[in-house]
């Protein structure tokens, strides 16, 4: 049969050597097609995605062809009968799940891509060594990244990589239960109490800043006392609270946590202070309200220019 006498969408398919047929796709996936004059000349089968009991018995009642991707069917011709109804629908494909270790370091790569978007064009080995994680893991993260519709390749430059906008809610939303629970994070209290009152005078070591109130304060420009002071550091925990002079307690005014990404990616808005959008995190993560007023201001006075635009939509 000449392929111009056949719809558009549709396809001539020969059952031995008696029997020809038109395929073709319904309009609507769900109900029985108006019949078609034009389609006489050839019976015509009807082809879904899946054919419920309630659509078949209908089609049927029509003495209308159909079949459908998970198995039911019904043809009748002479000498031919399939008649197939009752497999189960399609399933829903099932999000990925993200192991927690691998949750851990989504949420390590995904702050410094937040901070750095330039770091999504570099290629997997580059960008392991920029984030000081071994290349097999950043592939996987990228992966898992992919199933969530976060990352793509670029294909307009060969190599590269290109990544869709994540919103910064997305990170917060994930910090404090994913991974600042794994940042080993414990109180202490100064030997010399007196030390509290001159908070923001303290020389620190290196690769060690404030977050939390401390760094609201400071980057605000505020002159409160915190309640609480919050330090991120690099440096080994026992040679930190030697250097601070501090001793542990649960109810201790001076938290300290491991940094979770180089001293690079934590390049700071003022040199005190780890980047705006962790200090904002760790607000969050307070629960304390007049910490609710300093995350707005923070947010306000920072982060809604700091941010990129394909990023800027959060919560407050």
């Amino acid at each position: 049969m000449p392929q111009a006498a056949v719809a558009a969408g549709a396809q001539l398919w020969q059952i031995g050597s008696a029997l020809c047929l038109l395929a073709t796709r319904p309009a609507a996936a769900t109900e029985p097609p108006a019949p078609d004059p034009a389609s006489a000349k050839y019976p015509t089968l009807l082809v879904y995605d899946y054919v419920s009991s309630k659509l078949g018995a209908q089609l049927r009642a029509q003495g209308q062809y159909y079949a459908d991707a998970v198995g039911n069917a019904w043809l009748r011709h002479p000498g031919l009968l399939v008649s197939v109804q009752g497999c189960a629908p399609p399933r829903a494909p099932r999000p990925a799940v993200i192991s927690p270790a691998l949750q851990v370091q989504q949420l390590r790569l995904l702050f410094q891509l937040v901070l750095e978007p330039a770091l999504s064009t570099y290629a997997v080995p580059k960008l392991a060594a920029h984030a000081q994680l071994p290349v097999l893991l950043v592939r996987r993260v990228l992966r898992s990244l992919a199933e969530q519709g976060f990352w793509q390749e670029n294909t307009n430059l060969a190599g590269s990589k290109l990544c869709l906008p994540v919103p910064a809610h997305y990170w917060l939303a994930r910090y404090a239960k994913t991974l600042r629970s794994r940042l080993n994070a414990h109180r202490y209290s100064p030997r010399n109490p007196a030390t509290l009152a001159r908070w923001y005078q303290q020389a620190l070591p290196a690769e060690c800043l404030w977050s939390g109130e401390a760094a609201a304060h400071l980057l605000l420009q505020t002159s409160a006392v915190p309640s609480s002071l919050t330090l991120y550091s690099q440096s080994p925990r026992s040679q930190l609270i030697k250097q601070l002079d501090l001793v542990p307690n649960t109810q201790g005014q001076l938290e300290i946590l491991n940094a979770f990404a180089p001293a690079a990616c934590f390049a700071p808005t003022d040199p005190r202070c780890v980047p705006p959008l962790l200090v904002y995190a760790d607000l969050l993560a307070s629960q304390k309200p007049f910490c609710d007023a300093l995350a707005h201001q923070l947010w306000e006075r920072y982060l809604t220019t700091t941010l990129p635009a394909a990023f800027s939509n959060n919560t407050t």
